[in-house]
């Protein structure tokens, strides 16, 4: 009877697959888009976090590579909503765990699966036949008929709060002009953005992947419509790509925005500056020009970070030194080792739940929350310890495996 009974605690704390309404809006194979949802009860029943999943923007430095990898994304979770869990739980900022994550626990959630290769963006009515494959352009609608499924309950909410992960920060970023558009002004809509930061930099081997893969996505997905943030897209005409660009794009963002951004981003670092020696979650085995290099992106986001912050007083800041990717989803934003300066106990769960208070208190200059690491790697000591004790886990468990496959 117990373990029935801890069972079904376990089951009522995920959140349940859904599918989305409209049978055009779908992921690159075609499959329906989805999303996760929990509904909110108690002090959060008229509450909404609404979620933008990270996954990546599909790559290619000619249109040829691009909708080869388009057609691999097919074969993911990023790419399809065929192989998606029917229910799931998150940890960090998303969990449903009330001792650590008073802020959001009992709130409605709207987690937005990635599935469209494009950040959650796009529209292309015909689908592109490649190698005998179909692939579909169709973020856009998604996003659309997600929130059109939710519009009486979020007109009717008394906060709404978009985040994202990555490309998913940006995502989130530039669907809260429309957003905004639908709802009262009553209504308090805040935004965070965790690991969002595209900077205009080209890659180690100097070649620009992301500036082209952008520009590859431009006219193939938004040529019949453009990004949702129209203020920077008339600003950009056809180059709306460059919306993209964390610099570029807050200046059109009237909403409060919280960043959380680690200065050595492992995503932005491997995937669009092809710095591979950062694999292991350090700099140990990477080359003086590697190091000069990943420091040089260092200290771009952090002067992004403090130039958009000290422009806009009602933005707010976690930034620390540690090389990590989504923080927001991790229980690192419980812990006093992931703190700004070190050793100071400011953690992130901390700092954003200051940052909103204030935000819907609508206070002045003096309550703006910036913490930004002023150091380099390693030197915040936590972060460093922290990472290599993740790759001590990590080939524990693979050495652990091994040893039971031997003893099998």
């Amino acid at each position: 009877m117990f373990i029935i009974g801890v069972m079904l605690l376990y089951c009522c704390y995920q959140l349940e697959l859904e599918y989305v309404n409209d049978d055009q809006a779908v992921c690159l194979d075609g499959s329906l888009g989805s999303y996760y949802f929990q509904k909110g009860y108690k002090e959060g029943k008229n509450k909404f976090l609404i979620h933008f999943e990270g996954g990546d923007l599909i790559l290619g430095s000619s249109e040829e590579e691009y909708f080869r990898n388009a057609i691999l994304k097919q074969g993911t979770l990023y790419g399809s909503s065929l192989n998606r869990a029917l229910s799931q739980d998150f940890d960090g900022l998303l969990s449903q765990n009330q001792s650590q994550n008073i802020n959001f626990y009992n709130w409605n959630i709207i987690y937005i699966n990635s599935c469209d290769g494009t950040g959650h963006q796009g529209y292309r009515q015909d689908a592109i036949d490649y190698e005998q494959k179909n692939i579909y352009f169709r973020g856009e609608l998604i996003i659309r008929s997600i929130i059109a499924e939710y519009s009486t309950q979020l007109q009717n909410s008394e906060v709404i709060i978009l985040s994202g992960c990555s490309i998913g920060a940006v995502a989130a970023l530039q669907w809260s002009q429309y957003i905004s558009q639908i709802i009262p002004n009553s209504v308090s809509l805040l935004c965070i953005a965790d690991s969002g930061i595209l900077i205009d930099m080209q890659s180690i081997d100097g070649s620009e992947l992301l500036k082209q893969s952008l520009k590859i996505m431009n006219y193939v997905v938004n040529i019949e419509s453009d990004v949702p943030i129209n203020s920077c897209a008339r600003n950009y005409p056809n180059q709306s790509w460059k919306c993209f660009y964390f610099q570029n794009l807050l200046n059109y963002i009237t909403k409060p925005v919280f960043i959380i951004q680690s200065l050595y981003d492992f995503g932005f670092l491997q995937d669009y500056l092809k710095i591979e020696c950062i694999k292991d979650m350090t700099l140990n085995y990477c080359s003086t020009i590697e190091k000069d290099y990943i420091n040089y992106a260092y200290t771009q986001f952090q002067s992004t970070i403090k130039s958009k912050t000290s422009s806009n007083k009602k933005m707010g800041s976690f930034a620390p030194s540690c090389i990590s990717n989504c923080l927001f989803l991790n229980s690192a934003s419980f812990s006093i080792n992931w703190s700004i300066p070190e050793k100071s106990g400011k953690t992130i769960s901390q700092t954003l739940s200051k940052w909103i208070e204030v935000q819907q208190r609508n206070q002045g200059d003096e309550d703006q929350l910036v913490l930004i690491d002023d150091v380099y790697w390693p030197n915040n000591q936590p972060c460093a310890k922290l990472a290599s004790q993740s790759i001590f886990n990590r080939y524990g468990n693979i050495l652990y495996f091994f040893f039971i496959i031997l003893n099998f």
